[in-house]
């Protein structure tokens, strides 16, 4: 800004207008300073509120996670199978052996798995449902069933009665001829129904037949059409029950009829 000079007609009036452009210009500067200061200010905290945002999310994420496995409780396993019952019913034969008949589950859910020894001293089937076990008494040739509650029974023919009317004691017979075949190697048809190997209806002879026993009325029936010296009742399929016959294999179902 110009000094006037002292000479100049209008010195005090240029002097006055000089002192008072002079104050404005300050304040004009003050409010400028004042504003540049605010606004410096406010910047400073909005880059310093970003800053402490940044180091909380650095911290976060650096800060160790807590084992959650740690002091928490174990899942709750499913105790259905491990609380399943197993235990086994001992039968005494009449050879002074016994044999242990291994089942699982309880209640209604119970079901034969085993028997033991298996080392084939003991002759045994398990029925398809495995509510039900044949044992054979070799001793006493006695065709025994163990049910899955633990009862047994004796399954064996005690007498057989010709179609002339005699009577053929088996007690009698075995003790009179012990190499007998009164019967041998119960299988299962199906649940209601047992096969097994007998020299009957013949005393005299010493080819082998084939009965079928049902477990509810006792019955006993031949299979007609199936005789041989060396007769073996092996496993259960789905034509029926495989029958080796000398050397010829055939099935057998719980009706007595015969397929190849």
């Amino acid at each position: 800004m110009v000094k006037p000079s002292i000479f100049s007609k209008e010195y005090d009036k240029k002097m006055r207008r000089r002192k008072r452009n002079l104050i404005i210009l300050v304040i004009v500067c003050i409010f400028v300073i004042a504003l540049a200061v605010i606004y410096i200010r406010g910047a400073f905290k909005d880059v310093l509120k970003e800053t402490n945002k940044i180091k909380s999310n650095i911290s976060a994420e650096n800060k160790p996670v807590k084992d959650s496995s740690k002091g928490a409780k174990a899942p709750v396993e499913n105790k259905s199978k491990s609380t399943e019952k197993a235990g086994s019913y001992k039968i005494e034969l009449s050879d002074g052996k016994s044999a242990n008949l291994t089942y699982e589950g309880k209640d209604s859910e119970k079901k034969f798995k085993s028997v033991s020894p298996g080392d084939g001293s003991i002759v045994y089937d398990i029925s398809p449902s495995a509510k039900n076990i044949v044992l054979f008494d070799g001793k006493s040739q006695s065709i025994l069933l163990v049910d899955i509650n633990g009862s047994k029974q004796d399954l064996t023919n005690p007498k057989y009665v010709s179609t002339t009317g005699n009577v053929i004691e088996k007690n009698t017979q075995i003790s009179n001829n012990p190499s007998y075949m009164w019967c041998s190697s119960p299988k299962f048809l199906d649940d209601n129904n047992i096969a097994y190997t007998s020299q009957l209806p013949w005393l005299g002879k010493t080819q082998k037949y084939v009965w079928i026993e049902n477990i509810q009325n006792k019955s006993h029936v031949m299979v007609q059409g199936i005789q041989g010296e060396n007769v073996k009742l092996q496993g259960l399929t789905e034509k029926g029950l495989t029958v080796v016959e000398d050397g010829t294999t055939v099935y057998v179902n719980a009706s007595g009829s015969i397929t190849q």
